[in-house]
C-alpha cells in the first residue's frame, strides 16, 4: 500500500521457482487471490515493467486478472538523479532508487502519477516541467555540466541505461513522457488500473478479508521518531499502511501481524544499530560483496563457535581476533561476514544486492515494535538455528560514550554505564550510535534439526514435539518483548510454517 522498489523480498512459488519482487505484492503466486498496489506507493513503470513483470511474463504466470494497480507516484529519471547527486558524500548508503526525491515531489504537489499518463499530454508536461526545477538546480549547485553528471553516473552500477538516456536527452519532458508511454500506455503487458482504496472497501463490505503487506520495517521509516534522519520516506508501520490504505477503521477487525527473522534482524544503509555484528555503516565503507567475503574462507563452525564464547558473563561482547591462512580478521566482522554468506542465511539485500548488517535477535527494539503495533508475531527462518551450537539474544542495552559524555533523549539523561532494558523507553540515535548489546546466550540446536525438508523433521510425529532450545527461545524473546509467538518458519515455502497458538 506503500513504499517502491527500494524494498525487496523473495518469494518462492509452490514450483519451488524464486522471485525477486519490489511493488508486486507476495500473493501474486498464490493461485485464486486479488492483489493490489495502492495508490501511495511510488513506481518507476520502467523498473517495474522490466525487473518484475519480465520475470511472470518468463514463466507464464497468469497476473492480468489478478494484479490491479493504483494511481501510483512515478519515479522519473530524474529521481534516481537527484538520488544519486546526493548521495555522493555517501555512495553506498543508497539505494540510488529515487525513494526521497520522489516523496519531496509528492509533497511539494508536483511530478506524475500514474493517471496523468492517460490523461491530456499538456497537462502532464506542465506538471512534469515544475518538478524538472530540482533536477536543474541539483546540477547547478554541484557546479558540474551534465555530461560530467553522465560520467559519474555511468560509474555506478545501480544506475539503470534509462536514467543514463535521461541525462543525454536535450528535451527530458518529451523523453520521459515518451519512455512512459512505451513501458505503460502502449505496453499491453502493464497490468490493469484500479481505484485501489474503493476496490479494498468494497472486499470488506462484502466480508471478504483483505490483508496489507508491510514494505519494510517499522523502524526504517520516516515517520519513526527515533530512526527518521536514515528511514524510507514512506510510513511503514502498521498504522501508516492503514492510513495509506484509506479503509474505514471503524468497519475494520484489524489484526497486526509483525514479521520478525532468526537469528536476528538484517538490515542495510545507515543508522544506529547496536546489536550488529559490525558499525553499521562498515559494508558500505569497505564496499564489501559477496566475492570477497567467500574469498576470506571463513569456517562457519570455528568463527561462531568463537564469537559467542566472546560473550563474558556480564552479556558484553569481549573482543577478538580471528586468523586463518588468508589473514586476521576482528572477530565481529568474520561473524558477519560468515553469516552473510552461510548458505541457509544468504543476507544480500533484494534491491541493492550489498551484504545486509546482521546481529543478535533484538529484544529491546522489537519491545518497543510490539508495544506499538503487538501482541502477535510470526518469527521466519528458524530453521537456521539447525547450524547453531549457541545463540544469542540481546535483551539489554548499555550505554558507553568513548569520551563519557553525556546525551539527552526526550528528556532522559544517558551517562555512561546507564542501562536500557527492553520495554524501557527506548532513546534517539545519537544515544543508540553509543549503545553496546547485552546478550543472553541460548543454546542451538544442531543436534535437533528443525528444517523442512531434513530427514529428521520428515520423520517427525504428529503433533509436532519441538526440539527444547527451540522452546527455550521462543519463551525468552516472549518474555523480554511481550509478544506472543503465533508461528515460525523453517523453510522458504509457505508450507514450512509452524503454528504455535491462535491470534
Amino acid at each position: 500500500v506503500n513504499s517502491g522498489e527500494n524494498a525487496g523480498h523473495t518469494v518462492l512459488s509452490e514450483a519451488g521457482i524464486q522471485y525477486d519482487f519490489h511493488l508486486c505484492p507476495s500473493g501474486l503466486l498464490t493461485p485464486g487471490k486479488i492483489n493490489v498496489m495502492g495508490p501511495e506507493c511510488v513506481m518507476d513503470p520502467v523498473s517495474f515493467m522490466e525487473r518484475e513483470i519480465s520475470q511472470l511474463t518468463r514463466d507464464g504466470v497468469e497476473y492480468q486478472d489478478r494484479l490491479f494497480v493504483g494511481n501510483v507516484h512515478l519515479v522519473c529519471p530524474h529521481h534516481k538523479l537527484l538520488d544519486l547527486m546526493g548521495s555522493w558524500r555517501a555512495p553506498n548508503q543508497s539505494t540510488i532508487q529515487g525513494m526521497a526525491p520522489v516523496h519531496a515531489s509528492k509533497a511539494r504537489r508536483r511530478g506524475l502519477r500514474l493517471d496523468h499518463l492517460f490523461n491530456e499530454r499538456a497537462a502532464a508536461a506542465k506538471q512534469l516541467e515544475a518538478d524538472l526545477f530540482e533536477y536543474w538546480g541539483a546540477v547547478k549547485n554541484l557546479g558540474i555540466a551534465e555530461t560530467e553528471l553522465y560520467e559519474k553516473a555511468k560509474q555506478n552500477s545501480k544506475v539503470q541505461k534509462h536514467v543514463l538516456d535521461f541525462v543525454l536527452a536535450k528535451d527530458k519532458t518529451q523523453y520521459t513522457l515518451d519512455l512512459f508511454d512505451r513501458y505503460v500506455c502502449n505496453n499491453p503487458a502493464f497490468p490493469c488500473r484500479a481505484d485501489v482504496s474503493h476496490m479494498l472497501r468494497e472486499t470488506l463490505s462484502k466480508g471478504g478479508k483483505v490483508l496489507l503487506e508491510g514494505p519494510q520495517s517499522y523502524w526504517l521509516s520516516n515517520a519513526a521518531e527515533k530512526f527518521w534522519e536514515c528511514g524510507t520516506s514512506a510510513n511503514t508501520c502498521a498504522s501508516g499502511m492503514l492510513a495509506a490504505s484509506r479503509l474505514n477503521l471503524t468497519n475494520v477487525r484489524c489484526v497486526v501481524i509483525n514479521i520478525h527473522k532468526t537469528p536476528g534482524s538484517s538490515r542495510v544503509g545507515s543508522g544506529a544499530n547496536p546489536v550488529a555484528f559490525v558499525p553499521q555503516d562498515y559494508f558500505s565503507k569497505v564496499d564489501a560483496n559477496k566475492d570477497n567475503m567467500l574469498a576470506m574462507e571463513l569456517d562457519w563452525r570455528e568463527v561462531s563457535t568463537r564469537f559467542f564464547s566472546s560473550i563474558q558473563k556480564n552479556g558484553v561482547v569481549a573482543p577478538g581476533t580471528y586468523s586463518n591462512r588468508t589473514g586476521s580478521y576482528d572477530l565481529g566482522v568474520a561473524m558477519a561476514c560468515a553469516s552473510c554468506v552461510h548458505p541457509s542465511h544468504g543476507e544480500f539485500g533484494v534491491t541493492s544486492g550489498r551484504p545486509r548488517v546482521v546481529g543478535f535477535f533484538d529484544c529491546v527494539a522489537h519491545a518497543e515494535a510490539m508495544a506499538a503495533q503487538g501482541p502477535y508475531c510470526s518469527i521466519s527462518a528458524f530453521d537456521r538455528g539447525d547450524d547453531y551450537d549457541e545463540y544469542g539474544v540481546c535483551i539489554a542495552y548499555v550505554y558507553q560514550h568513548p569520551e563519557g559524555h553525556t546525551l539527552f533523549s526526550n528528556g532522559k539523561a544517558y551517562t555512561s554505564g546507564t542501562i536500557i532494558k527492553a520495554g524501557e523507553q527506548l532513546p534517539g540515535q545519537a544515544v543508540l550510535s553509543c549503545c553496546q548489546p547485552i546478550v543472553k546466550k541460548v543454546r542451538g540446536w544442531r543436534d535437533a534439526k528443525i528444517f523442512a525438508r531434513s530427514e529428521a523433521w520428515l520423520k517427525r510425529a504428529a503433533p509436532v514435539d519441538l526440539p527444547e532450545p527451540v522452546c527455550d527461545l521462543i519463551d525468552i524473546i516472549e518474555h523480554f518483548t511481550g509478544t506472543k509467538v503465533i508461528s515460525i518458519g523453517n523453510g522458504p515455502k509457505g508450507d514450512d510454517i509452524v503454528y504455535i497458538q491462535r491470534c
